[in-house]
């Protein structure tokens, strides 16, 4: 026989209120981007290689503090990519789900590289910036071929890997900054021509594969 029993709240302590947790959670989230923000700061600043101390005094936080939130130092770094990908806008919500849909997303990733504010693009040019840009590609290359599969579902392995790569080269921040640095190109023109370039080169091995 199971009992009820009565778990009372020890004298002159008030049960914790639901807003109160979400304060917490509130306030727990807004250090976390602190540091991050921190962090960035320190990469535009020159930061090489990742110094706990140096992050949490750009960020105005204690050293266990940072420690608390992310762990360790690689909890850090890998805490970065996703909020340097949000913070640039780079993950558009929808994602696209067929090559018909990717004039959108590149429209979006180029206006967002176009308008990122400078010490984001300081921080992603540094050496410790290369660093979480390579440790993201495998995430940036499977959405990339996940997008190619489910738009061309007939070709071969090779074949979508192969435009995988292509897709990822093409959506890059060197290929926007090559449109319009060194050949004069608005945001949205560099953007049709990357579409183009994607669309053709996909319907080009669906034509090679059904001739084949």
């Amino acid at each position: 026989m199971i009992h009820n029993i009565n778990v009372k709240t020890p004298a002159g302590t008030a049960p914790r209120r639901p807003y109160e947790s979400q304060l917490r959670a509130d306030q727990a989230e807004a250090t976390r981007e602190r540091i991050l923000e921190g962090l960035v700061r320190s990469m535009a600043a020159g930061l090489a290689t990742l110094s706990v101390p140096a992050v949490a005094r750009e960020a105005g936080v204690s050293i266990p503090t940072v420690y608390r939130h992310f762990g360790s130092k690689a909890g850090l770094l890998e805490a970065l990519g996703p909020y340097v990908v949000a913070k640039a806008g780079l993950l558009p919500d929808p994602m696209p789900q067929t090559l018909d849909d990717i004039s959108g997303l590149i429209r979006a990733v180029y206006h967002h590289l176009d308008e990122m504010d400078g010490t984001l693009k300081a921080a992603m040019v540094s050496q410790l910036g290369q660093e979480v840009r390579q440790a993201a590609m495998p995430m940036r290359r499977s959405m990339h071929r996940d997008l190619i599969l489910r738009s061309a579902p007939e070709l071969d392995d090779e074949s979508v890997d192969l435009l995988a790569d292509l897709s990822v080269a093409l959506t890059s921040s060197g290929t926007f900054r090559v449109f319009r640095e060194y050949l004069g190109l608005g945001v949205d023109e560099a953007a049709d021509r990357t579409t183009w370039a994607l669309q053709t080169l996909v319907r080009g091995a669906q034509n090679a594969s059904r001739e084949g």
